[in-house]
């Protein structure tokens, strides 16, 4: 029964529930094609409504695990970036009052809205991964700000 209790000093720092609603975040994202496929802004330009359907599903999800009690003060911090960018995305080039995505939308809009949304996803993920010590899919860590180094290109 005590070999269950010691734990090394770095695991007292890692809130159970605040890491496995973290995880439940990484796994749904990964699955979001918005934020991981490269191809995210050719097809975003010549389907909207599938990114537009995407990013209010995260929205969405988002709010829901916000609403968890266990979900703790930083980890709210990030999903309420997270749910901000997606909102100022839904109000660049989403849906109007009646549901309806407008025929007619600047594709340099569109892609420079989805670039900004991705972004903010990437800072948030980094963050999240490195708190909590999570791994990311090769696609979601595409989505990570790059390294402010020149050791990796040598």
């Amino acid at each position: 029964m005590l070999s269950s209790l010691a734990r090394s000093p770095e695991d007292w720092d890692l809130p159970l529930p605040q890491r496995t609603i973290a995880e439940k975040v990484v796994v749904y994202l990964e699955d979001r094609r918005v934020l991981t496929t490269k191809r995210a802004v050719i097809a975003a330009t010549a389907e909207p409504d599938h990114c537009i359907a995407s990013v209010l599903q995260i929205r969405e999800t988002l709010t829901q695990l916000l609403m968890d009690p266990e979900t703790g003060e930083d980890l709210t911090e990030n999903l309420k970036a997270m749910r901000a960018a997606c909102r100022r995305f839904l109000d660049s080039v989403g849906p109007n009052r009646s549901g309806q995505v407008p025929e007619h939308f600047e594709t340099a809009i569109f892609g420079a809205a989805l670039g900004e949304l991705r972004a903010v996803f990437g800072i948030q993920l980094g963050v999240i991964a490195a708190r909590y010590k999570l791994e990311l899919s090769e696609d979601l860590a595409a989505a990570l700000p790059a390294s402010d180094t020149d050791d990796e290109q040598r």
